[in-house]
């Protein structure tokens, strides 16, 4: 018997090929490239809710002061609400939960309007609540695309 001689290199799938790895790194290119717009467009949605759920909170605040005094405290013109909450000592510790904003105040002796103005990612997102409930949003994307609350 003859054995014929085969050739000295041994052919191995132990590791990947550059082409291998080339597809794997495109594949995970295209997920990054869609998922990153979605996730940023998830936080900025959250953020104006969390501004939302901020100028409820605050609200209840300003209900409680009316409850004890029966009016809402005389103010001048818009003011930040951190300057009219330390002017009024009786209003709590409020503090907002989205860094993302800033939060006015318009208050009577009988209303009040808060206002949550948007800043950095969340710049031309503007959200009020009025003290009869009056809910309005405006800004569309840079409220995370949020149309009503």
């Amino acid at each position: 018997m003859y054995k014929k001689q085969g050739s000295n290199f041994h052919t191995s799938s132990a590791g990947f090929t550059l082409l291998e790895l080339m597809v794997a790194v495109i594949i995970l290119a295209i997920l990054a490239a869609i998922a990153m717009p979605m996730y940023s467009n998830y936080i900025t949605k959250a953020k104006a809710r969390s501004a939302q759920s901020d100028l409820v909170a605050l609200s209840l605040v300003l209900e409680s002061l009316y409850q004890r005094n029966l009016k809402y405290i005389d103010s001048t013109g818009e003011k930040t609400v951190s300057d009219y909450l330390t002017t009024n000592t009786m209003a709590g510790s409020w503090q907002p939960s989205a860094d993302t904003f800033d939060y006015k105040l318009t208050v009577t002796t009988t209303t009040y309007s808060l206002k949550a103005i948007g800043k950095d990612r969340n710049s031309g997102c503007e959200i009020t609540l009025t003290n009869t409930n009056t809910r309005t949003i405006t800004g569309g994307s840079a409220c995370g695309g949020l149309a009503s609350w």
